[in-house]
């Protein structure tokens, strides 16, 4: 099979995938009991915390674990929302449906949410965002590399606006790590969210730093867990696979940032070569973007049916974010972009990973191209 698909999710690797096995078996009590097995498992979990922190280059009170970056950007707006007393938030348009869909939620229960327009690249102007502060902003919320279009903001020019105003700064990195290492203090954040699946971690397990100082309500209510800002057993194996994960994407994200640039230099000269009408949505290659996720409209087709041709075929691609799969109206992402409505309707993410080949693109390339001529 050719899977053109790690936007979505990522393989587990093996070294992820044995340190959950390990934990499992040598840690079998929950770190919050009280007697050794407990105690066992909590001194391996603040291990754990430890070494997440000082790869995100945060400290372990900094670090909340969650059940997925859905739940991290969830509890960032709404753990602000609860916290202060009414104020602005502001976002742009091309964000995750998990931003996306919290704004609307909050905005219904009297939050003042502003959406900032992008060009035509998915790129955010500073300027726009200096005019729609207010004096009572409590957060801004930005997606650092979109899932979509691969287009990646200036965190230079987001920090530089929000230096002297009292925002929070939410930043969701989950398809960051694998291409670039994240130092939660150089980035100006006040809250990032993560999630392990896009790294080749675990399924069910992500993360939200919170800067110290910041105060946030829980979203989860319950037992004391990650000081009370978020009950819930922890699921220790899958934090095990989370820490081993980010190191490997920290090891590793040159090697795949130069494998995935010639995936989708090849791809795309071979589909101009094979003369097929077809437009990247977002950034040029040698824009501001992640390599490995490309967003291909071509010309007078339908999205679907070129997805399930390509899948008979063992071809595995996307129509954009897996959390809207079953969403037959257009991306929110592309029509944010304005791309015509000849290319936006036939548009499919193919999004590159280390087990993809030039093999792999060569045959997704023939049989798209046999595809779209009949």
């Amino acid at each position: 099979m050719a899977y053109f698909d790690h936007a979505a999710t990522t393989r587990i690797s093996e070294k992820a995938l044995e340190a959950m096995r390990d934990t499992a078996r040598r840690f079998v009590g929950n770190p919050s009991s009280l007697h050794t097995p407990g105690v066992d498992a909590l001194k391996r979990l603040n291990g754990l915390r430890g070494d997440i922190a000082k790869l995100l280059g945060a400290n372990r009170r900094e670090i909340v674990f969650t059940g997925s970056g859905t739940e991290a950007n969830n509890h960032a707006w709404q753990g602000v929302f609860k916290a202060v007393d009414g104020g602005r938030f502001i976002t742009t348009r091309i964000e995750h449906h998990a931003t996306e869909m919290t704004a609307h939620a909050l905005k219904r229960l009297g939050a003042d949410v502003v959406f900032l327009d992008v060009d035509e690249q998915g790129l955010l102007d500073p300027a726009a965002l200096k005019d729609a502060l207010t004096d009572d902003t409590r957060l801004v919320s930005i997606i650092h590399a979109n899932n979509e279009i691969g287009t990646v903001q200036s965190l230079p020019d987001i920090r530089s606006v929000l230096e002297d105003h009292p925002a929070l700064l939410h930043l969701d990195m989950v398809q960051t790590p694998l291409h670039m290492p994240v130092d939660a203090k150089e980035t100006g954040a006040d809250l990032i969210s993560f999630s392990a699946h896009k790294f080749h971690g675990p399924r069910g397990v992500g993360c939200l730093y919170v800067r110290e100082g910041v105060e946030m309500e829980p979203l989860i209510h319950g037992g004391g867990q990650e000081d009370r800002r978020r009950a819930g057993t922890h699921n220790l194996p899958a934090i095990a696979g989370f820490a081993v994960a980010l190191q490997e994407a920290y090891d590793n994200h040159a090697a795949h940032t130069t494998h995935v640039a010639a995936l989708a230099k090849r791809l795309l000269d071979k589909l101009t070569d094979a003369g097929l009408d077809f437009r990247l949505n977002g950034p040029p290659l040698d824009g501001r973007r992640l390599q490995s996720v490309l967003n291909l409209g071509f010309a007078e087709a339908e999205a679907m049916s070129l997805s399930y041709a390509l899948n008979t075929d063992g071809i595995y691609v996307s129509l954009g974010s897996a959390c809207d799969s079953q969403n037959i109206e257009p991306s929110h992402v592309l029509q944010a972009i304005n791309v015509p409505k000849r290319y936006r309707n036939g548009s499919l993410r193919f999004s590159f990973g280390d087990e993809n080949t030039n093999a792999d693109i060569d045959h997704a390339v023939d049989v798209l191209t046999n595809i779209l001529k009949e």
